[in-house]
């Protein structure tokens, strides 16, 4: 995790004030003042270039770059597949099916199962 600067540390630990503008603009200052990052120098700019002539488009590379795929096909639900793992049938079959019935009357659910 990057260092915050203390001079943007001393800026955000203030109580807030009634006049939110002169923070901002203090902080304005402090950010354009000192870079957060080191800049490269052009000869380090040169000799990437050309060693990796696609290090030039990085920034359009990174614009269409997908984070995620899209999702949503995951749940098909079937009526048969759920009575069988969570229907009264199922519940009384087994120890802690019959648990979770009783739980379930003691609290007093309308529904006990699906």
């Amino acid at each position: 995790m990057p260092r915050i600067p203390l001079q943007l540390f001393r800026v955000l630990a203030r109580p807030p004030t009634l006049h939110p503008v002169p923070r901002v603009a203090s902080l304005i200052s402090i950010l354009s003042s000192r870079p957060l990052l080191p800049q490269p120098t052009p000869s380090v700019l040169l000799a990437c270039a050309f060693r990796n002539p696609v290090s030039l488009s990085l920034p359009s590379a990174i614009i269409q770059q997908a984070r995620h795929k899209s999702r949503g096909t995951e749940y098909q639900p079937s009526q048969r597949k759920r009575k069988r793992k969570h229907g009264f049938l199922a519940r009384k079959r087994s120890v802690n099916g019959q648990k979770i019935l009783q739980r379930r009357r003691v609290k007093g659910r309308r529904f006990l199962t699906h």
